[in-house]
């Protein structure tokens, strides 16, 4: 990645979405998690609809292709990525939710292996459990007495899960622009859900609507969803998955300095290290990548 306009197309992906998690956690202070999530869907899916009448894609996608990114886009987007998310946080820091969400590196690479024929390397699979011990110690898992936490530790790492599964599914069924189509569609069927959920699950009349309010709404669903996907998917479509998603590991960074700054939150020693393990372990994937990728050039 060395063209400006990619660089600069990441480095508002890292600076968006790191800043989501603090964001979130403001925009907690005035609505449910369920509803949070459903206005940052819809918000998402109607911004995301302007972008793609104003581009003009030229990609395509027939009914079963429309119909798979609606049904991926229930889990990966409206019951993991978007709600567990909101959920998670509405317990956990905005920067020890991000760590755990941004396990989706690793699960980008396993899931490679059997959704798009990427092999592991030993070394590949040794950043990986070094990244598991990363997110054991950031949960404080071993180190401190069972709480009620580990419900939202878990559905974070669900998240990390969901949404490698998303980019990974993704990757293997839109190819170039239609990717950007595709992604309208599961913003679709997330947000469809979401409502659905929110309406049974709790009161309109819980949410508070206020400037600060709008203001998180905005950034989580028009920035940090809806511009930042179309960024995404078209990185996605022109990059190896696990490579990509492999420098990732810095929006744990920009969520942790958001966090201290917007929200005055800290975290432990033993969680520092547990977030250094991890970046560890996203950073070797990375190298392991390039190498890959110069090998290739040579024998090509």
């Amino acid at each position: 990645m060395h063209n400006a306009r990619v660089l600069a197309s990441f480095a508002t992906i890292l600076v968006v979405w790191g800043l989501n998690y603090p964001f979130i956690q403001a925009g907690l202070s005035y609505s449910p998690p369920v509803w949070l999530a459903s206005l940052r869907a819809l918000t998402g899916l109607l911004t995301s609809l302007a972008i793609l009448l104003v581009l003009r894609t030229q990609g395509q996608i027939d009914l079963r292709q429309k119909i798979a990114a609606f049904l991926i886009g229930i889990p990966g987007i409206g019951f993991f990525f978007v709600g567990f998310w909101t959920i998670g946080e509405t317990v956990l820091p905005a920067g020890e939710a991000s760590v755990l969400i941004y396990t989706f590196p690793i699960w980008t690479l396993i899931l490679s292996l059997p959704v798009l024929g990427d092999r592991p390397t030993p070394l590949k699979v040794g950043a990986a459990l070094l990244g598991f011990a990363g997110v054991a110690l950031v949960a404080r898992v071993g180190t401190t007495s069972p709480t009620g936490d580990l419900v939202a530790i878990t559905l974070l790492i669900v998240t990390g899960f969901a949404f490698a599964s998303d980019s990974v599914l993704f990757k293997r069924l839109f190819k170039g622009d239609q990717l950007l189509r595709a992604n309208v569609w599961q913003l679709a069927g997330g947000s469809a859900f979401l409502i659905a959920w929110a309406s049974l699950a709790e009161p309109v009349s819980a949410i508070h609507w206020t400037l600060a309010l709008a203001g998180a709404i905005f950034w989580i669903g028009v920035l940090g969803t809806a511009i930042v996907f179309v960024l995404w998917f078209t990185l996605l479509s022109r990059y190896n998955a696990a490579s990509l998603t492999a420098y990732t590991f810095l929006v744990v960074v920009v969520a942790l300095v958001g966090s201290f700054f917007i929200l005055g939150q800290t975290i432990d020693e033993m969680q520092l290290v547990g977030v250094v393990a991890l970046i560890v372990s996203i950073y070797l994937t990375s190298r392991v990548e390039k190498h890959s990728t110069r090998l290739c050039a040579r024998e090509s």
